[in-house]
C-alpha cells in the first residue's frame, strides 16, 4: 500500500474534558501532530502505524466513549493515526481493503471528516474485506481515521487495538449534470419537518411549501429514495421538486455530524437549491452534541454555503421561525434567536447569499394578530380536538407549528422569493412561485373521546410523543408536556415489557424544560415500553403521573 499520497498525523486527547462551565459543556480538546517518519517523537508511535509484509498497513489506536453527567453529551474519542488528503470540496468514492490477521473477529470503523462512514463492520479471522463509501467533502482536505470498536467508557480503560489495511483507493465520483427540473432541498429542524398523520395538526412549513409552487400541477408525494430517515419526503410536480430533509432535534452541527448533510449532497445536482434554516437547536446549550454558540454559528453556516457552491447548488439562508414567547413577557413578543438571526443576516450580506428573514416576518405577524390568535399558528389544541392522534389530551407548544401556522409561514418564505432582488438564481426560481393560495383557519371541533382530562392542576397534561426513530440499536424519541405551575423539576419514568414496575428514566429541570419545548430521550430498541411523567415541587412532593404512552421500538 502506498501511503506517500497521504499526509499522516497522530490525533490524541491528552487532557480531560473541562466539563460544564457557564451552562456550556466543553469536551476534550484534540491535539494533532504530524508524522513525517516513524522515528518522530509522538506518544505510542512505535505501535501506532507500521508497514508490514506485502505493503499491508498496521494501524493501532484506542477509543473510548465518555458521557457527561446529564446523559446528553456523548463523545467518542479516538487516539491514533489520521490520513489527510487534499481533495477539494468534491464527491469521492473511497474503497478500503481491511485484513484481519488475528484469530478473533474484529469490528472496524472509519471516520471521514469526523462523520462515521463505516460502523462496526465485522472482519472475520484470516479474511480480507473490501468496504466502500461515498464522502461529499465539505473541506479542502479529507481526513480519514480507522479504529476498532471498544466498549471502554474512560481513557484509562481503553487499550490499543490493531487493524490491518491492504489498500485505500479513491476515485472522484462522476460529475453530476443538472436534473430535468430543479429541486429545492430543505435542511432544517422540527419547525420545517414533515410529520406523519398521527401527529396532526402538527406540521412544519416545509410540509406545505409545495402549495406555493406551480399550483395547477398534479402533486406526487413519496419518501426519498435513500430512505436514510423516514422524515425525508419528496413533493414532486411536473415542473419542480421539493425535497424536505428536515428533521427534529437537529442543529447545524448535528445535521453534519450524523451524516445527514453528506446524504443530501449525494442527492443534489448542479442548479438545485438548498434552503437552510438553523438556530432552534443550535441555541440549546443543555444538549452538548448539538449546541453551537453564536460565535461558532458563522463557521457552521459557511460549511453549508461552501459545500453547496462548490457543487453548483444554490444556497438560500432562512432565519429561524420565531417562537410564541409572549406568555412570560406581558403579551409582548421578543424576537426569538435574535443573535443567531443577526449572524445569518450578516453571513448572507457578506457572502452574497440570498437570505429570507423569516424570524423577523413571523415575529411581526404574531405581534399583529396578538397572543391568542398566535396560538392558532403554533401547536395549541384542547383535549378532545384530535382524539385519535398524538395530541388527544391537548397540547400547548409555543415552538412548533400546526397546519395553519405552517401554511402562513410557508407563504411568507415563498413571497420573499418573489420580492427578492439582486440574485440571478432567485430570478430563475420566481416563475415557479405562486402565492395566490391563502391559508384558511378551519373551525375547531372538540369531540368527546378517550382523551384524559386531568382536573388537578399539579398533574402534567398534554403529555405526548412527537417523534420516534431507531438508530444504532437505540430508540430515540421526543416527549412534550405542559408546564406545571410551582414545579421545580419533572421525573420521567419508563417500564419495559418484562418489568413489573416503572423505573426512573431521567429527571428534567424547570430550566431545561423551558429552554426546549420538546425533550429527547433514549432507550435500547427491540422492546415495548411505557413512559409517563410527574411533577416534583419545592417541598419534595411528587404529583400523580400524566397519562401513560405505550410504544414499540
Amino acid at each position: 500500500m502506498d501511503i506517500e499520497k497521504f499526509e499522516i498525523g497522530y490525533k490524541e486527547y491528552p487532557d480531560k474534558a473541562k466539563g460544564w462551565s457557564g451552562g456550556v459543556y466543553y469536551p476534550r480538546k484534540e491535539v494533532v501532530k504530524r508524522i513525517q517518519t516513524q522515528q518522530d517523537e509522538v506518544k505510542d508511535i512505535s505501535t501506532a502505524i507500521d508497514t508490514v509484509i506485502n505493503g499491508t498497513l498496521k494501524i493501532s489506536s484506542r477509543t473510548w466513549t465518555e458521557t457527561e453527567e446529564t446523559g446528553f453529551g456523548i463523545y467518542t474519542y479516538v487516539e491514533g493515526p489520521i490520513f489527510v488528503l487534499k481533495t477539494g470540496r468534491k464527491d469521492y468514492k473511497w474503497t478500503v481493503i481491511f485484513s484481519n490477521q488475528g484469530r478473533e473477529p474484529i469490528r472496524v470503523n472509519c471516520y471521514a471528516d469526523e462523520v462515521l462512514m463505516i460502523k462496526d463492520a465485522m472482519i472475520m479471522p484470516r479474511c480480507d474485506q473490501e468496504i466502500s463509501f461515498i464522502n461529499c467533502s465539505i473541506h479542502e482536505n479529507t481526513t480519514l481515521q480507522f479504529f476498532v470498536s471498544d466498549a471502554a467508557t474512560c481513557k484509562e480503560d481503553a487499550g490499543f487495538n490493531s487493524l490491518y489495511i491492504k489498500d485505500i483507493e479513491y476515485i472522484e465520483c462522476e460529475e453530476k449534470k443538472p436534473g430535468i427540473k430543479p429541486t429545492i432541498f430543505l435542511a432544517s429542524d422540527s419547525t420545517v419537518q414533515t410529520y406523519e398523520k398521527f401527529y396532526y395538526p402538527q406540521m412544519g412549513w416545509g410540509q406545505v411549501f409545495e402549495k406555493y409552487f406551480c399550483p395547477g400541477e398534479e402533486l406526487t408525494e413519496y419518501m426519498s429514495d435513500d430512505r436514510i430517515y423516514p422524515q425525508c419526503h419528496v413533493y414532486e410536480k411536473e415542473s419542480i421538486i421539493i425535497e424536505n430533509r428536515s428533521i427534529g432535534a437537529r442543529s447545524s452541527r448535528s445535521f453534519i455530524d450524523e451524516g445527514k448533510w453528506n446524504a443530501l449532497l449525494r442527492r443534489a445536482r448542479p442548479g438545485d437549491y438548498c434552503f437552510i434554516q438553523w438556530a432552534h437547536n443550535d441555541a440549546t446549550a443543555v444538549r452538548p452534541n448539538r449546541y453551537v454558540s453564536v460565535s461558532e454559528f458563522d463557521g457552521f453556516l459557511m460549511k453549508y454555503i461552501d459545500s453547496c457552491r462548490s457543487r453548483g447548488i444554490y444556497p438560500v439562508l432562512v432565519t429561524p421561525v420565531s417562537r410564541r414567547n409572549c406568555d412570560d413577557n406581558n403579551g409582548e413578543f421578543p424576537l426569538s434567536f435574535g443573535e443567531y438571526r443577526d449572524v445569518m443576516i450578516e453571513v448572507g450580506r457578506r457572502e452574497h447569499v440570498p437570505t429570507i428573514d423569516l424570524c423577523r416576518m413571523s415575529n411581526e405577524y404574531m405581534k399583529k394578530v396578538g397572543p391568542e390568535e398566535a396560538k392558532d399558528l403554533h401547536l395549541w389544541c384542547p383535549v378532545g380536538a384530535y382524539p385519535d392522534g398524538a395530541y388527544k389530551d391537548g397540547v400547548s407548544d409555543n415552538t412548533h407549528l400546526q397546519e395553519y401556522g405552517a401554511l402562513i409561514y410557508a407563504r411568507m418564505v415563498a413571497g420573499a422569493i418573489l420580492t427578492m432582488e439582486g440574485f440571478e438564481e432567485i430570478d430563475k426560481l420566481k416563475p415557479y412561485v405562486d402565492i395566490s393560495f391563502e391559508p384558511v383557519k378551519e373551525p375547531l371541533l372538540v369531540k368527546e373521546g378517550p382523551g384524559r382530562l386531568d382536573t388537578a392542576t399539579d398533574i402534567p397534561t398534554g403529555f405526548a410523543m412527537q417523534e420516534l426513530y431507531v438508530s444504532d440499536s437505540m430508540a430515540n424519541f421526543l416527549l412534550i408536556w405542559n408546564d406545571v405551575e410551582g414545579a421545580r423539576s419533572y421525573n420521567v419514568y419508563r417500564k419495559g415489557s418484562v418489568d413489573f414496575q416503572f423505573f426512573p428514566l431521567r429527571s428534567v429541570t424547570v430550566k431545561e424544560k423551558k429552554s426546549a419545548s420538546v425533550l429527547p430521550f433514549r432507550l435500547p430498541a427491540a422492546d415495548v415500553y411505557q413512559v409517563k411523567v410527574t411533577a416534583v415541587f419545592e417541598d419534595g412532593s411528587e404529583s400523580e403521573s400524566s397519562r401513560i404512552i405505550e410504544f414499540r421500538a
